[in-house]
């Protein structure tokens, strides 16, 4: 399980795949158990509503099932012997899914439960048989002896993209040496307003006291039902200082928003052309949406 979080603070939850890659189950229990405070911060509610019933009941395995508890590693699927490749019984189904109906998915058999039963008897019987022809022809299939990762092609790319992002380092702000107490973004160099800073700041504090809270009042004990309407966590991000504001001006409503954007395209298009003088367009055009000479008023 990862997850990501954007430069205006919201974070993408990948659940999948949420096993870890040597088949580890401590390991597994314990990555979610600490990432689960992130679907409360960013209001996934439905994986912050089941996920900690999950670790409950997988915790809980040791006492109700310890035959089961003693997976130590069978929980996940490693379709050869190169490590750190596992994946979830989940996602191994759907690879022998894909081998039997070649397409990818069952269509129009799908609400017939009789094809349904004789379509998962036969076919991993006849994956198999298809395997073994092949293996009797000569052609076996490619069996991998290193990481997928491993190769000269990922090789390259990973380079690429670090020789990127150096660059970016170079001519902007440098997040490794960068030691003021402000948030800034690190392309635009925008200071954030501390309100915002703050919840970007303590997003793992705000989500693990509502993770805590949850545990108690609904998996320990009976006090809320686990079903029982979530409240929303209203964590203010980047975007919230970039909303419009709205100010009435005579009989008319004007909109001032950040220009910002738009000085970046005409940089970016003032590089392409080569006969654009930058310098004059600067001084000769403005760049706003409101005239600079009304601030002096």
């Amino acid at each position: 399980m990862t997850h990501t979080v954007h430069e205006d603070g919201a974070a993408d939850i990948h659940v999948h795949p949420c096993y870890p890659r040597d088949g580890l189950w401590e390991l597994h229990l314990s990555s979610v158990d600490d990432l689960c405070k992130y679907f409360f911060a960013h209001n996934k509610q439905k994986y912050a509503r089941l996920v900690p019933l999950y670790l409950a009941e997988m915790t809980a395995l040791q006492v109700t099932n310890p035959d089961t508890s003693r997976v130590s590693g069978n929980f996940a699927v490693n379709k050869n012997r190169i490590p750190f490749c596992a994946i979830g019984v989940d996602h191994a189904l759907e690879h022998i899914s894909r081998m039997m109906t070649v397409t990818g998915v069952l269509v129009g058999i799908t609400q017939n439960a009789s094809a349904w039963d004789r379509f998962f008897l036969t076919g991993p019987e006849l994956s198999r048989l298809t395997e073994e022809a092949r293996v009797m022809a000569g052609s076996p299939t490619a069996i991998r002896k290193e990481h997928h990762e491993l190769s000269l092609a990922v090789w390259t790319r990973q380079e690429d993209n670090i020789a990127r992002l150096k660059s970016v380092h170079r001519s902007s702000i440098n997040p490794m040496k960068y030691e003021e107490v402000h948030l800034t973004n690190i392309i635009t160099r925008v200071v954030m307003p501390s309100e915002v800073q703050k919840d970007v700041c303590n997003q793992h504090d705000i989500g693990q006291q509502k993770y805590r809270k949850f545990v108690e009042e609904r998996i320990s004990t009976n006090e809320v039902s686990i079903w029982a309407r979530m409240q929303k966590v209203q964590l203010k991000t980047r975007k919230c200082a970039r909303k419009s504001v709205k100010h009435k001006l005579a009989d008319n409503v004007v909109e001032l928003k950040d220009d910002r954007s738009l000085f970046a395209r005409m940089l970016i298009v003032a590089r392409l052309r080569s006969e654009i003088n930058l310098k004059d367009s600067v001084g000769d055009h403005e760049f706003t949406s409101v005239p600079r000479a009304l601030f002096f008023l």
